[in-house]
């Protein structure tokens, strides 16, 4: 729905002649009005386009007289001239926007909110319009609005679901190829972060190291498509999906993604053992590691499963934490044949012992 200002707020647009050309399907008469979907093809097929002769009001701009140029309609398919109101709007964005202004940080501009008869740069106002998120949005909707209205109507509602998938599968391209440099980073054991990685991202090379991921990245998209590229260097700040919080939750998403096939191996086994190891992280918070030794494709494997914060570090709570972690992630410790303790726990690991090796003693 637009929302336009009011008649007797275009003064400003002062007329050089006085013509009166009249239409029912001039946009302005669609301005605060709520849209049907006959509205809606008034407005993108069949709008009120000026006809031969007519003579566009000049609007006073500074010392200079200025008024729309009839070449712009064809210049850019979605704007259109309402008689009405004396000035420009957006079809696609003023029968769209309203499902879309939203998702976008940035505001609709004065061709959607309110008319625009600011001639001075006005080619320059329309490009960077058409370039804006929500604008696009509204595009990709009017082309599934254009297919589902070449068969029966529709409701419109299905051309909104459908452009909005489109965004959500844009969206997920561009997750990918942030996804796959950071399993590049990890599988290569090499850290993500630099000197100065906080900002913007840029597909140009920086002055300071912005570290391991943003380079990867950058010659990542660099090698793509344009598509692809257009998405970072034009996606919104609050939708970029690059900042160091981001990548935490990726890379814990993938830990989760390992753990679980990690796990899924060992189900598949008959038997497995434990080897558990006691360490200090950075914040001088006690800390368990957990690993598991099992046998694969006739090969033995030892795979990493977690680390477990430990409040204490008695023998008896120290087997605790693990036998309840273990079962806390589904292993079956009837199937347990085994265990490693390091460290320094050679007093615990007699008590650690005692409690664990009933676990295992009904083996082969």
């Amino acid at each position: 729905m637009y929302n336009a200002r009011d008649r007797n707020d275009t003064s400003s647009c002062s007329e050089s002649a006085s013509q009166v050309f009249s239409s029912e399907n001039d946009i302005g008469n669609f301005v605060g009005v709520p849209l049907t979907d006959a509205d809606r093809r008034k407005i993108l097929f069949n709008c009120w386009y000026p006809p031969s002769g007519f003579s566009f009001p000049y609007v006073t701009v500074g010392a200079q007289n200025r008024s729309f140029q009839k070449q712009w309609l064809n210049e850019f398919t979605w704007l259109a001239y309402s008689n009405i109101y004396n000035g420009a709007f957006c079809k696609w964005c003023g029968v769209f926007a309203p499902q879309t202004i939203s998702r976008s940080a940035k505001p609709p501009g004065s061709l959607v909110s309110g008319l625009y008869c600011n001639y001075k740069k006005a080619k320059e106002h329309y490009n960077n319009h058409q370039n804006c998120y929500y604008h696009k949005l509204c595009a990709a909707m009017f082309d599934n609005f254009v297919q589902t209205d070449a068969d029966k109507p529709r409701d419109v509602r299905n051309a909104l679901d459908s452009s909005r998938q489109k965004a959500v599968e844009e969206n997920r391209n561009h997750l990918s190829d942030i996804i796959r440099t950071i399993e590049f980073c990890g599988r290569q054991k090499i850290p993500l972060r630099g000197h100065r990685d906080t900002g913007a991202f840029s597909l140009n090379e920086t002055d300071c190291n912005d570290g391991v991921f943003k380079a990867a990245l950058r010659r990542r998209v660099e090698a793509a498509d344009k598509q692809t590229s257009d998405h970072f260097s034009k996606a919104s700040r609050n939708a970029s999906y690059l900042s160091w919080r981001v990548q935490n939750q990726i890379i814990s998403l993938m830990g989760d993604a390992i753990q679980k096939q990690i796990l899924s191996d060992i189900s598949q086994c008959k038997y497995f053992s434990i080897l558990a190891d006691e360490t200090t992280d950075v914040s001088q918070t006690e800390q368990l590691s957990l690993s598991v030794r099992f046998i694969k494709d006739t090969k033995v494997h030892e795979e990493f499963l977690c680390f477990v914060p430990v409040s204490s570090t008695t023998g008896k709570d120290l087997t605790y934490t693990i036998l309840t972690q273990l079962s806390q992630l589904g292993l079956n410790m009837e199937r347990m044949r085994g265990n490693t303790l390091l460290s320094k726990w050679p007093p615990k690991a007699i008590v650690m012992c005692k409690y664990l090796v009933p676990c295992s003693q009904e083996g082969p």
